[in-house]
C-alpha cells in the first residue's frame, strides 16, 4: 500500500515526461515502500529486515538485470515494467543517498517535487535538481547508475560485489519462485 501512496507524489503530483522516465515513479515508490517496511521491522520475502541488507542483495543482481532488461532509465516496450524500473530505480536512489548523505538527499527530493509539482518531469530534470541542491555535478555519477551497462560501485560500500552475468537466474526465472511479487517490483 505504501508503494501506491508514494505515487501521490511521484506519479500523480509529478508525472514522468516519457516512458524512459518511468523509473522516477516506480523507483521512488519502491524505495519509500521498502523504507517504510524496514523502519517497522517487517521482513521481506528473503528475510531482510533492513534497507541496507535488501539493497546489498539487489546490488549483487545489478549486472544481470542490466543484461536482461537494460539500464534503469533505458526501457524498451518489452521490458518497460521490468524490475529495473522498480527495484533497480530504488537502488539508484539508495546510491544517490549514500553519495550525498541523508539530509542532502531529502532536500533533493523535496526540491524536485516542489519544482515540478502538477507537471511532468524528466530524468534530466531530476539529475539537474540533484546537482544543484547537492552543490556537486552528479551527471556522471547518475548517468552511470541510470544508463550504464555495468553496475557502478556503491558509495560507502566498497565490499559490495556484483555477481557476473549468468551467475544468477534470468529475470523470468526469478519471477517464478517464492517472493516473486517482491522480486518483480510489485511489493
Amino acid at each position: 500500500m505504501m508503494h501506491e501512496l508514494v505515487h501521490s507524489w511521484f506519479g500523480d503530483s509529478v508525472s514522468p515526461a516519457t516512458w524512459a522516465d518511468l523509473w522516477l515513479n516506480e523507483g521512488h515508490a519502491d524505495y519509500y515502500g521498502l523504507l517504510y517496511r524496514y523502519e517497522r521491522g517487517w521482513p521481506d520475502a528473503w528475510g531482510h529486515t533492513t534497507l541496507v541488507d535488501r539493497m546489498r542483495m539487489l546490488y549483487g543482481l545489478g549486472d544481470q538485470w542490466r543484461h536482461d532488461a537494460g539500464p534503469v532509465a533505458s526501457p524498451t516496450a518489452d521490458n518497460l515494467f521490468d524490475s529495473q524500473r522498480y527495484t533497480g530505480g530504488a537502488l539508484v536512489l539508495f546510491a544517490l543517498r549514500e553519495k550525498v548523505g541523508a539530509a542532502t538527499f531529502d532536500r533533493i527530493e523535496r526540491t524536485f517535487l516542489r519544482e515540478h509539482r502538477y507537471g511532468n518531469a524528466t530524468t534530466r530534470d531530476y539529475v539537474r535538481t540533484a546537482s544543484e541542491v547537492s552543490g556537486q555535478d552528479l551527471r556522471g555519477f547518475l548517468d552511470d547508475w541510470l544508463y550504464g551497462r555495468r553496475t557502478p560501485p556503491m558509495p560507502g560500500h566498497p565490499d559490495w560485489t556484483v555477481a557476473p552475468v549468468g551467475a544468477v537466474p534470468a529475470a523470468g526465472e526469478r519471477a517464478a519462485g517464492p517472493g516473486a511479487q517482491e522480486a518483480s517490483g510489485t511489493i
